[in-house]
């Protein structure tokens, strides 16, 4: 890439430092021309102050210089000791002169257009550099040049991505069937434009708006790409925004006929078959049988309270809230679930307060500890640690499990996503819904370790 000055050259004035240089250096030729001795003839050297003039001197000056020049030296002959005005030597100078000036002005002519091509490839690199992110890569990958606004995206040094490939900023969204397509496209000479999620250095996850061009030799071979990428992060939160806007529009309608028609009659048949089962004897087949029906209706009446909860959250009631003890008394609770009582919730952490709604943030964190004791099929860890932060704290919950393909984790906050046979796919959207309205982020990470990792990040009190 080409670094040049931004600023306009104007004309270049007739006394500069060139000119005047050439002035005194021919009125030293000249002198020393009269006074040389019978028989030195200096013509020739007129030439020198010449190409002293005209090589940076203003438009067209080479002419003038050169009728200076000529007058000069026919000058000198005349005044010399001996007048050699017609002498072949200076007839042979005053050619030289004449065809030093036309060789001159082809030379400026062709150096200035050079000199403003040079420029404009500077201006637009500039405005390239001020606008997009650049990048050359090798044909197998290796970072040959960044721009400055790459570095400060990615947030690594420049001397940390030359030599690597861009799998340093892999964020493990995209499946290796894209990166395929993507590699085969550039490898056969063709352009490939797209979207791709990034990861800085820091782990914060970016967009940006992509196009891979490949540099051909003279056998059509790519010899070099450059990837020239827009940041489109704020773009794309917009565009899940609206989707997500949309999509609780309609699940607020449908919130609202659900728990006039679907809610209140479960109730209903609950509490009749509650009586019913009171009336049995004690010893009755038929006792338990209504008993796994009870079961069933609190599972769908969950399900329903789900929804509602999701579709038309209530208004935040903030207080202090010591943040490890929440964790603490959320996973005590979800130990009394016999099918998780194999589970040990570790929680580790220094004292945190945050404000914010302490039911709502319970909710949040059971449905992520429930999510982790089930990745571990009931038996296992799962790793509670709360760090604090000038600004915030934030609580990460780690089980080591299996970890989720890309295709899940991509798909883990949207709303009715679920990849168990029984289950409602909410947890998690809701779990988001309660953060974000507490000012706060919630993240998903897998590492190449195994397990996955949640992040919750909290404003402090």
């Amino acid at each position: 890439m080409i670094n040049a000055s931004h600023v306009a050259a104007g004309p270049t004035p007739l006394l500069n430092r060139a000119t005047i240089s050439a002035a005194l250096l021919a009125a030293a030729i000249f002198v020393i021309d009269v006074t040389a001795p019978l028989g030195v003839d200096l013509g020739a050297l007129y030439v020198v102050p010449l190409l002293v003039a005209t090589l940076s001197g203003p438009p067209r000056f080479q002419w003038f210089a050169a009728g200076v020049a000529s007058m000069l030296m026919l000058a000198g002959g005349w005044l010399g000791p001996s007048p050699r005005i017609v002498s072949a030597n200076r007839i042979v100078a005053l050619a030289l002169i004449w065809i030093a000036a036309v060789v001159v002005a082809r030379f400026r002519g062709t150096w200035l257009a050079l000199r403003d091509r040079t420029k404009d490839l500077a201006d637009i690199n500039y405005a390239l550099d001020q606008s997009a992110i650049v990048a050359i890569t090798d044909t197998k990958g290796a970072i040959k040049y960044v721009n400055e606004k790459f570095c400060q995206i990615s947030k690594y040094s420049r001397d940390e991505l030359l030599g690597q490939d861009h799998r340093i900023l892999n964020s493990g969204y995209h499946p290796k069937e894209f990166i395929r397509t993507l590699w085969h496209t550039i490898a056969n000479g063709r352009i490939w434009r797209g979207e791709i999620r990034n990861r800085a250095k820091d782990g914060t996850i970016y967009w940006v708006d992509t196009t891979i061009v490949p540099f051909l030799d003279e056998r059509h071979k790519p010899y070099q790409y450059m990837a020239i990428r827009y940041e489109i992060s704020d773009r794309k939160r917009s565009e899940e925004l609206l989707r997500e806007q949309a999509a609780l529009t309609r699940l607020g309608q449908m919130a609202a006929v659900v728990a006039h028609e679907v809610k209140n009659p479960i109730a209903g048949i609950r509490g009749a078959l509650q009586v019913i089962g009171s009336r049995m004897a004690a010893d009755s087949r038929d006792r338990s049988v209504i008993g796994e029906i009870i079961a069933r209706l609190d599972a769908l009446n969950g399900i329903v309270q789900d929804l509602l909860v999701f579709a038309r959250p209530r208004e935040l009631r903030t207080e202090s809230v010591d943040l490890a003890a929440l964790v603490s008394s959320t996973a005590e609770l979800i130990r009394r679930d016999p099918a998780l009582a194999n589970v040990e919730v570790r929680v580790n952490g220094d004292r945190s307060i945050v404000r914010g709604d302490r039911e709502q943030l319970q909710l949040v964190f059971h449905n992520i500890i429930v999510n982790a004791a089930q990745a571990l099929g009931g038996t296992g860890r799962v790793d509670v640690a709360i760090t604090r932060s000038a600004d915030g704290c934030r609580a990460t919950i780690t089980d080591h499990g299996p970890g989720m393909p890309p295709e899940v984790r991509a798909k883990a906050f949207d709303p009715f996503f679920t990849t168990k046979h029984r289950g409602t796919g909410l947890g998690l959207p809701i779990a988001r819904r309660v953060v974000d309205a507490h000012g706060g982020n919630i993240s998903i990470d897998t590492p190449q370790a195994g397990g996955t990792v949640v992040s919750v990040e909290l404003p402090t009190a």
